[in-house]
């Protein structure tokens, strides 16, 4: 028996794939569905990997994006939607490189080598982040080079200063996280890293190949263990959090090596082990009092600082003193750790 929402969702990708723009409205009639459906759908859709964009207002509407990994000039449309209806396009799964499921599936021969490259090297992250929904226009040259295994040369912003690098990288892979783009690279000599594309203010294709590492470096394992590295260290951080924040606090995704420690009083410890103290101001004083860091002495007086600025900005409102830096570098949404900061979930 045919699965309808299967077939519904082919039927919509085909009309995206046709047209510039198609409204909600519109696919609600052409399927005999009602728009909530509609909506439901995309966000499926979305959620399995084919990047929609959407655009409100009587002109809007969604189309695919311009920055889709499977280039319809790379892999027939068919053999993408195959692809889907199959279910392959699933993180959890990995019969994406089962020649077996992909040929039994109707996928040709040459998709399926390629789609075997793809889900080594694309990998869609779709757990909760915050969302920067910016397109950085590199994902077709990048998409090229993983699939050719050539090495690129890019000009990173470094994002605390005006300062750029230029470095050539061999690309392993390409990671969608939360509405952007991630550049998983080794320089010619070093080991792999995290580039966000929309940092990149330069990428040109070099005439350097490379033997990409295939099956021995698996890209979401790789990922996943970088987002827990990151912002990990040996500086020493206790908190201090009473009831009211307790169950904020504790959502927010602590570490392997954080510790938990709940006092009589009712108040919880927390102890964290970082590589920098200072991305934790912002988030320590958006708690204000419900909050309090007991160490390292040098976040406590960044804090007494921090909070005693905001008073006088309250008490004379034509105060113009500029906060420090590290409060609007994304160090709060950061912070959060994976957690989106506007759901309440």
């Amino acid at each position: 028996m045919v699965n309808q929402r299967y077939a519904r969702h082919i039927g919509i990708v085909q009309q995206l794939r046709s047209k510039s723009w198609v409204s909600a409205t519109a696919l609600a009639t052409r399927f005999d569905v009602s728009v909530r459906t509609i909506y439901r759908d995309i966000e499926e859709l979305n959620t399995a990997g084919l990047p929609i964009e959407s655009v409100a207002g009587r002109e809007g509407g969604y189309r695919l994006s311009a920055e889709s990994p499977v280039d319809p000039l790379i892999m027939d449309a068919d053999d993408v939607l195959r692809l889907y209806v199959l279910g392959l396009i699933d993180n959890g799964d990995d019969a994406i490189t089962d020649p077996g499921l992909l040929q039994a599936g109707g996928v040709s021969a040459y998709a399926r080598d390629t789609l075997r490259k793809i889900g080594q090297r694309i990998y869609f992250d779709t757990r909760d982040w915050y969302w920067q929904d910016e397109g950085s226009g590199h994902v077709p040259a990048i998409r090229y080079a993983l699939l050719t295994s050539t090495a690129i040369e890019i000009t990173v912003r470094v994002k605390r200063s005006q300062a750029a690098e230029t470095m050539t990288v061999k690309p392993y892979g390409l990671v969608w996280k939360g509405g952007e783009w991630w550049l998983v690279a080794a320089p010619t000599r070093g080991e792999p890293r995290r580039y966000r594309l929309n940092l990149i203010d330069r990428l040109n294709r070099t005439d350097l190949t490379f033997a990409h590492p295939g099956d021995a470096f698996d890209l979401r394992d790789w990922w996943t263990q970088a987002l827990e590295d990151y912002g990990r260290g040996s500086t020493r951080v206790a908190l201090r959090v009473h009831a009211s924040a307790r169950d904020e606090m504790l959502r927010l995704g602590l570490k392997p090596d954080s510790e938990v420690h709940h006092e009589p009083d009712g108040t919880v410890r927390i102890i964290l082990y970082v590589d920098n103290w200072q991305w934790l101001v912002p988030l320590v004083a958006s708690f204000g009092a419900d909050v309090a860091a007991e160490e390292p002495t040098e976040l406590r007086q960044a804090l007494r600082h921090h909070h005693q600025r905001a008073l006088v900005v309250y008490q004379q409102e034509d105060s113009t003193d500029a906060d420090p830096s590290y409060l609007h570098d994304g160090s709060r949404l950061r912070a959060t750790r994976g957690r989106n900061p506007r759901s309440s979930r």
